[in-house]
């Protein structure tokens, strides 16, 4: 308290000038003659004190000795004591204890005063100047006695400006301060603060304080009593409180109690106390804030959706540590509980816990991204930017959370940090009917950013998800699936376009719409036993078998290597792929009749060359359009299969019928040469010339003829009854064979 020690000093030897001046008016004594008086009172204290003008007397509105501009500067570093300037000064005197020839300083007012200080310290010492002047003393000088009995200080158009040499200046102008009846017996009197401050690309806040003050020189105290604040200057939310306050010097202690006010339509209360204000501060208590509208808040794109907000919750901060515990918030109708507690000293370490109800996130709009959604759960892992390459461990866990009509019930995230590796142990919950489970390492400390991942999803609604995701839903059936990827970028974009992996699914009770597989192999197989598919309805999708298979992703490209299943009495396997980027599929699948049927209510396959023999199928199409796939037959196979029924018919009609030998009891027939049950000779067949004529082929009694008579024209026979071609007629036969 070396300030205030001199200040009354100094007060005490401005008193010797106002007496001196008295005596001027009384006895002819100039007083600028105790200007290096003061002067040299300032260096025995490491002070320098300029008085710049002369010290002049006034008389109206008020009695005063008046200096002009001075300044007051400390010597030495480390005073405590900060640099002070004014344009002027006045020492108001009491007139009517001159009557009784005793001189009475009354009030002091300092006019553009410019303050400067580099520690709290220093504030402090500013703010003790009202009890420093509320000093009470008796001296004489000459004939006259003295009484320092001020009632009244005050700053006009003041600025004080707090220096440091990591930050910017904060600065605090346009600053009024008084205050009346002081005194140091513990009485209360009332003062008044107003002044203006800002922060680096921050509105301006006018603040503003009155409040009742008690003070006692030993023990120090100071009360404040009934404190009345407000802030005006953020928009939407100006500020009001209520409270009470107080300081005891002995402990460096504050507290801070009976907190109420608005913040603009929120509700505010609680309760502060603090330690070692000026050594290491250490504040604790509770705050509450109800009723936050968040529209109110000064962010250019508040989330739509949400409207209010509430926070509670127990805090305790200091130079060593950040801790919340207690902490509830209410987010609308959703609400959660946690703690948190971040070590600053040394490697900063952060523990989280949140837990919470039903979380529903706005639905987002075209231009609006996944990534803005998700951005609405940053506050509750905030506190992970403050690790500044720390250790942290962060868990969270939500009864459900629905955004854009995907809902995940039971989540649970649990996270690592150390260093630039983060790592999240475990991420997982219920989805679309199933649930998963993820796991994933990321390195930030690389200059392209690496992410490992584990993913694993048990009984997936594949309908569902395809709907939700794709707005597709030909697909129904469950999905269970163990994936490995790794991938890098530093955005979700090229986190996807760089994606690798490899893994397994199955299938169950599988159902693709719009395209039925088993009506497709019947109608090949119909046109390959040369008849028509009639009488049977087909349903307008493929219900396969339990599927198993490989997966494997690379480039936007999912590749399926293989997989197995069934539709039906046919034994599907098959490969093919599928691309992200052009949304589009192309499967091979190839079907293996067991038995002659394709199913209980199919069709009946005849064909032996095509019973136990893989059918290749092409399907592809568009994720992007509902029922724009096709699953047809593969053209290179058919046309195999056409050309080998053409070489078998002309086996069987050439050479069989025209060119082939008698046949030896020893020769055995080739298996090619066993006629199919289609490839037997129809009823419409005309008998060949060597066949035993019909009975309207046999000529009359008078058409005997001997072997040189010609016969008439009439006998002339028509075309059908000459004899047939044998290359004309085996082309006929093979036509037959094939489209028949």
């Amino acid at each position: 308290m070396k300030l205030l020690r001199i200040i009354l000093v100094m007060l005490l030897v401005l008193m010797l000038v106002v007496a001196g001046g008295v005596t001027f008016l009384l006895f002819g004594v100039d007083p600028n003659t105790y200007k290096p008086e003061l002067e040299k009172l300032a260096r025995q204290n490491d002070l320098e004190l300029k008085i710049d003008g002369d010290l002049s007397w006034s008389f109206f509105p008020n009695l005063a000795v008046q200096a002009g501009s001075s300044s007051l500067t400390a010597t030495k570093e480390d005073t405590g004591i900060p640099d002070i300037k004014f344009r002027e000064a006045s020492l108001i005197l009491d007139w009517r204890a001159l009557l009784t020839r005793t001189v009475r300083l009354q009030a002091i007012t300092l006019d553009g005063a410019d303050i400067r200080t580099k520690t709290a310290a220093e504030a402090a010492n500013v703010a003790a100047l009202p009890g420093a002047a509320a000093a009470t003393s008796d001296t004489q000088t000459g004939d006259l006695p003295f009484e320092l009995a001020i009632d009244e200080i005050a700053l006009t158009d003041s600025r004080i400006t707090v220096t440091s040499p990591d930050a910017p200046d904060r600065i605090f102008e346009q600053l009024n301060f008084t205050s009346t009846k002081l005194n140091l017996d513990g009485k209360p009197f009332a003062i008044n603060l107003e002044f203006t401050t800002a922060l680096p690309d921050q509105p301006t806040l006018q603040v503003a304080l009155q409040s009742f003050v008690a003070v006692e020189a030993s023990p120090q105290k100071l009360t404040l009593s009934d404190a009345r604040l407000s802030v005006k200057g953020l928009d939407k939310l100006p500020l009001t409180l209520k409270f009470n306050a107080g300081y005891e010097g002995d402990t460096d202690s504050v507290s801070i109690t009976d907190i109420t006010g608005k913040l603009g339509s929120a509700s505010i209360s609680g309760a502060v106390n603090g330690a070692g204000l000026q050594t290491a501060p250490a504040l604790q208590g509770e705050l509450s804030l109800q009723n936050l509208v968040l529209a109110e808040l000064p962010i250019e794109e508040p989330p739509e959706g949400f409207k209010k907000v509430d926070v509670a919750t127990t805090f305790a901060v200091s130079e060593k540590a950040v801790s919340l515990s207690n902490l509830k918030l209410a987010l609308d109708k959703f609400n959660a509980t946690g703690n948190m507690n971040l070590q600053l000293q040394g490697t900063r370490q952060l523990a989280m816990k949140i837990e919470g109800d039903h979380l529903v996130l706005p639905a987002t709009s075209e231009t609006e991204s996944t990534e803005q959604q998700a951005a609405l759960l940053t506050p509750l892992l905030a506190p992970l930017a403050l690790l500044e390459g720390g250790k942290g461990e962060v868990e969270l866990s939500l009864a459900s959370l629905t955004a854009d009509n995907i809902r995940v019930d039971n989540l649970r995230l649990k996270l690592l940090a150390n260093g630039k590796v983060v790592q999240v142990s475990e991420l997982s919950g219920g989805i679309f009917g199933g649930t998963f489970k993820t796991t994933v390492r990321a390195d930030l400390g690389k200059a392209v950013p690496t992410v490992n991942f584990t993913q694993n999803v048990a009984a997936i609604d594949l309908h569902k998800a395809l709907v939700t995701l794709a707005e597709q839903g030909d697909i129904h059936g469950k999905l269970t699936m163990n994936f490995n990827g790794s991938s890098a970028g530093d955005n979700s974009d090229a986190l996807l376009d760089n994606m690798n992996g490899n893994g397994d699914f199955s299938f169950s009770e599988l159902q693709v719409d719009n395209i039925n597989v088993e009506k497709s192999y019947c109608e090949m197989a119909s046109l390959v036993e040369g008849r028509t598919l009639t009488g049977r309805t087909w349903p307008n999708h493929t219900t396969l078998q339990d599927m198993q298979g490989t997966i494997k992703w690379q480039d936007q490209q999912i590749t399926l290597p293989g997989f197995t299943t069934g539709i039906g009495n046919m034994l599907v396997s098959g490969n093919g792929s599928a691309h992200l980027g052009r949304e589009t599929y192309d499967m091979l699948i190839k079907a293996n009749l067991r038995g002659d049927t394709s199913s209980e209510t199919g069709c009946t396959i005849k064909s032996k060359s095509i019973q136990n023999r893989d059918i290749p199928f092409r399907c592809t199409g568009s994720f992007a359009e509902n029922g724009g796939g096709s699953c047809l037959p593969d053209k290179q196979f058919i046309n195999q299969l056409i050309q080998g029924k053409v070489q078998d018919l002309l086996k069987e009609k050439l050479f069989d019928k025209y060119l082939k030998q008698p046949s030896t009891a020893t020769e055995e027939p080739s298996a090619i040469e066993e006629p199919s049950a289609v490839e037997e000779p129809s009823a419409v067949e005309e008998p060949s010339a060597d066949k035993e004529p019909s009975a309207d082929k046999e000529p009359s009694a008078d058409k005997e003829s001997s072997t040189n008579e010609e016969p008439s024209a009439t006998e002339e026979p028509s075309a059908d009854k000459e004899p047939t071609d044998p290359k004309k007629q085996l082309i006929d036969e093979v036509l037959k064979g094939i489209f028949q």
